[in-house]
């Protein structure tokens, strides 16, 4: 952001303003009163707000406030570039502002947000939307007050400005120079610019598994040393059992062996995509080849075999025991398609349509099939007893990448994550969706001697 003074320290307080914190007019100067609404939890891993391998200039200068960068692309113009949620989160504002003029901020939970300033157009996103880290907010721009295509970002810590980190690096950005402005004076000259280059990729490939259960509080606690990009789990003869895919391989560990993580034999899996279930005693692993639905079994020594489904969205698969016969369900451009064994996996159109593509849980319950999707940040069911007529359930602002769902003392139960952690809503309190607390980017459940178990990573 470049200008007088005065137009910084108007942009500061709208900003500021606009994400829930107290600005007061001072001596023409700009007293920032944070008002925090709980003490921020630990860091999230943010990532610059630009594509993955792009390596953008920040810079601040003298009567920034302290904090604020200033990026530009250094492979050529910025004017239209995409901006990317440095995180994922809720976002709590999308719109126009005279100072920033087309921003956004994302709320990421435990007291953390980002601001993104100065867009091209209207942003890509919209109030009460649950975003992703790296999907697109909009594009780099000049409107508000600016004199040239640039992004201006911000994060914030209970309310407060903060040096920002991206991928764990500090970016260097922290005073202004000025003690004219705020949040907080932060003594010394001018921070020099730099470079950094974006990591912002995804998600990590692989994270620390958590198990929580429904006995505890939901207390969170580490499987050991399992790390994953994707969880499955189930419970057999009073036994919990976890499954996990890591660097394509798919994992299996048991509460009765002291969780050891053994590998199954099967690899060259899509990162996201895994389903269990057992039949007479038999465990069966489902996974994404290339776009082909393999499946596997404790019965035949893991041999990964192609079920002859294609096409299928490489996150999103789901697949349960109904009436002995399994069955899988994928994502097929948008639309929800049923296959059975029991008809050679003949991969069947659900007309379920305009589903994210990364969320899909089905139960099993009282005869009927339940399909449980994410469509615009809301969570929908459709059954087999009524056509599968996809309903809204008014659970909203969910993460399009992370859906569960359980059958537990035949209530059924949905778990989705909401600003970086999992809610529960049960079909026995209107779908209430409640927050458990538990941390998370996605989420898999069971259910063992009435207790509901989470695994999170």
């Amino acid at each position: 952001m470049t200008g007088p003074l005065a137009r910084v320290l108007a942009s500061a307080r709208l900003a500021l303003a606009t994400a829930g914190v107290a600005v007061l007019a001072v001596a023409g100067a700009a007293a920032v009163v944070a008002t925090p609404a709980q003490a921020a939890g630990p860091r999230p891993n943010f990532q610059m707000p630009v594509p993955c391998g792009e390596t953008w200039r920040m810079a601040t200068y003298y009567g920034h406030d302290d904090y604020d960068i200033d990026l530009t692309f250094t492979g050529g113009t910025s004017n239209g570039r995409p901006i990317l949620a440095s995180y994922g989160g809720t976002v709590s504002f999308a719109g126009w502002g005279s100072g920033g003029g087309w921003h956004v901020i994302i709320e990421h939970g435990d007291g953390w947000r980002t601001l993104y300033l100065h867009m091209i157009e209207t942003p890509m996103v919209a109030a009460g939307q649950w975003v992703s880290t790296g999907q697109q907010l909009g594009r780099v721009g000049s409107t508000g007050n600016s004199t040239g295509p640039h992004l201006h970002f911000e994060q914030v810590r209970d309310g407060v400005k903060t040096e920002s980190y991206f991928n764990g690096v500090a970016s260097g950005i922290t005073s202004d120079g000025s003690p004219s402005t705020g949040p907080l004076y932060i003594s010394g000259p001018t921070s020099p610019a730099r470079n950094m280059t974006s990591q912002n990729c995804g998600q990590p490939a692989n994270r620390q598994v958590y198990e929580s259960g429904s006995h505890s509080g939901w207390q969170m606690l580490p499987v050991n040393s399992i790390t994953g990009s994707a969880t499955a789990s189930m419970v057999i003869n009073g036994n919990k059992l976890l499954y996990t895919v890591n660097g394509g391989r798919v994992y299996e560990a048991s509460s009765d062996t002291g969780w050891r993580n053994l590998w199954t034999g099967i690899s060259g899996v899509s990162n996201n995509a895994l389903a269990v279930i057992s039949v007479d005693g038999v465990k069966y692993i489902y996974t994404v080849v290339g776009g082909w639905v393999h499946e596997a079994s404790s019965a035949n020594g893991w041999q990964n075999l192609n079920t002859g489904i294609s096409g299928v969205s490489n996150n999103a698969l789901a697949a349960i025991n109904h009436h002995g016969v399994k069955i899988i369900y994928t994502v097929v451009g948008g639309t929800v398609h049923e296959a059975a064994s029991n008809n050679g996996w003949r991969n069947l159109n659900s007309g379920i349509s305009g589903v994210s593509a990364n969320a899909l849980a089905v139960i099993s319950l009282n005869g009927a099939k339940y399909i449980y999707t994410v469509i615009g940040g809301w969570v929908h069911e459709a059954n087999s007893a009524n056509g599968w007529r996809n309903l809204n359930s008014g659970i909203s602002g969910v993460s399009p990448d992370a859906l569960a769902a359980i059958s537990f003392n035949g209530v059924k139960i949905i778990y989705t994550v909401v600003g970086g952690t999992v809610h529960e809503a049960a079909s026995n309190n209107g779908w209430r969706n409640l927050n458990s607390n538990v941390r998370g980017t996605a989420v898999s459940a069971t259910s063992i001697s009435g207790v509901k178990v989470l695994y999170t990573i």
